[in-house]
């Protein structure tokens, strides 16, 4: 079977193991992970853990490799991600900023690094699918706030640093909602100091 007759077999499918793989196109399991290995070579798969793949096109869009990092957890673009998708910064990150509720780390995929900090399940949220990556992207106001938690929390050297960045009609009583979800004073407060610096940093641009 050629590699394109292969391709098709798996028409439809988005993330397939070696095993499915060889029984859609009916073929031993040897042959399929071959064939696999060829189709990542084109760019029209990627191989994940556990002997999965990423089928098709989508295998280099980011929400769907932040997606299969996370894996089983959920995960989101935030930070300078999602704030580059809605145009509020135009320096394109080198890392892929992601928020999960599962286990912290950078993994190289697809030829991508993939950042993905963890959050508390209360404060995990605020965001919505985005066809443009294939995955959920935070608000601009959502994405700021996860920076300024991150930033006072000490998460794996985030930032609250920021290069040119947009705030121009930035909806802060959103903001605001997702501060007061913090249950504790004395975080909150460090949360509320290092949205005022980045505020501040970039006063040029408020309302």
């Amino acid at each position: 079977m050629t590699t394109l007759g292969f391709y098709q077999k798996l028409a439809g499918q988005k993330r397939v193991t070696t095993r499915t793989a060889a029984q859609l196109a009916g073929v031993s399991i040897p042959a399929a992970s071959m064939a696999l290995r060829r189709l990542a070579a084109d760019g029209l798969s990627l191989p994940l853990k556990k002997g999965s793949w990423i089928i098709g096109a989508a295998a280099s869009k980011p929400g769907v490799l932040v997606t299969a990092a996370a894996d089983p957890y959920l995960a989101y673009l935030s930070g300078w991600s999602a704030l580059r998708l809605h145009e509020r910064i135009q320096q394109l990150p080198q890392t892929q900023f992601a928020v999960t509720l599962g286990r912290p780390g950078e993994v190289e995929m697809g030829g991508s690094r993939i950042a993905l900090h963890r959050i508390k399940p209360e404060l995990f949220g605020g965001y919505a699918f985005d066809a443009r990556v294939d995955g959920f992207v935070a608000s601009p106001e959502k994405a700021l706030f996860d920076l300024a938690y991150l930033t006072a929390m000490n998460r794996s050297r985030v930032s609250g640093n920021l290069p040119e960045t947009n705030l121009k009609g930035l909806r802060w009583k959103e903001v605001q909602t997702w501060l007061r979800r913090i249950p504790t004073p004395r975080v909150r407060a460090a949360v509320e100091r290092a949205l005022r610096s980045i505020r501040e940093q970039h006063a040029g641009t408020k309302d």
